[in-house]
């Protein structure tokens, strides 16, 4: 009996000895975190096989003069998150260290979908309608919007416009929907806004100026620009006759004049 109880008083010695090592273990390591420096920053744009609108290069270069030799326990993740975002071409970021003293920046860059030339200069816009300043040396591929647009975009520092968001919205639909067809990608080359409001699409293969009308309706207005491709055009070019535009706006007809 008396062996049994000194067993169990080792063996509750031996787990105290242990605790004592590793609680004194992880306060010294914790004092020496403490007094660590931020001596690297490594950038990882999560999305940079779908488009180089941002790199990781500049990224590191926006936050390099503000944390770098900072200690790694000052470093406030949330306040530096919210600044990378701060760059209009930026959706999301997340910071954090790396041991031992390596602060790691993942980033989601915003994606262009459509290229706007204004009045007041040219921008992209992303899905949600978020102006982005057309970046130096980056030339995207997307279709070209041009035109009496009805919003006022900040083109030096991005962002929602004001104004015409609706509008916006609604052109990006036509744009996507363009841009996600194989065909139309290729052969409509240029969205032009009128003064009256009126958007009107210029083709690679045609002459003729396309009279979209409104924003409303454009499955069911490109499937009559199809139409006037398959059977107008070629019997207008048959007996002679071109046509300069066609009036697609109107409910179950096709102008041509």
């Amino acid at each position: 009996m008396f062996r049994k109880i000194l067993v169990i008083l080792g063996f509750v010695v031996v787990c105290l000895l242990f605790s004592g090592y590793f609680y004194c273990a992880e306060r010294y390591s914790a004092q020496q975190r403490a007094l660590l420096r931020c001596n690297a920053i490594d950038v990882i744009v999560t999305n940079s096989h779908d488009r180089n609108f941002v790199s990781a290069a500049e990224v590191r270069e926006i936050v390099r003069p503000s944390v770098e030799g900072m200690l790694v326990n000052d470093i406030n993740a949330d306040a530096l998150e919210d600044y990378i975002c701060s760059n209009s071409a930026i959706s999301h970021a997340e910071a954090y260290v790396r041991n031992p003293s390596t602060l790691v920046l993942e980033v989601t860059q915003r994606n262009p979908v459509v290229r706007f030339q204004g009045p007041d200069g040219g921008f992209y816009c992303d899905l949600s309608g978020y102006v982005l300043p057309l970046a130096g040396g980056v030339t995207l591929d997307l279709p070209i919007v041009c035109g009496a647009l009805p919003f006022k975009a900040d083109t030096a520092k991005g962002g929602f416009p004001e104004d015409g968001r609706q509008w916006l919205a609604e052109l990006i639909g036509l744009t996507e929907t363009i841009r996600n067809n194989s065909y139309w990608s290729r052969e409509i080359e240029q969205i032009w806004v009128e003064e009256n409001g009126d958007v009107v699409l210029y083709t690679n293969s045609c002459n003729e100026k396309f009279i979209f009308g409104g924003l409303n309706n454009v499955n069911a207005k490109l499937s009559k620009m199809a139409g006037y491709y398959r059977t107008i055009r070629p019997q207008a070019l048959q007996n002679g006759k071109k046509y300069t535009s066609v009036n697609l706006k109107y409910k179950d007809q096709i102008i041509c004049k």
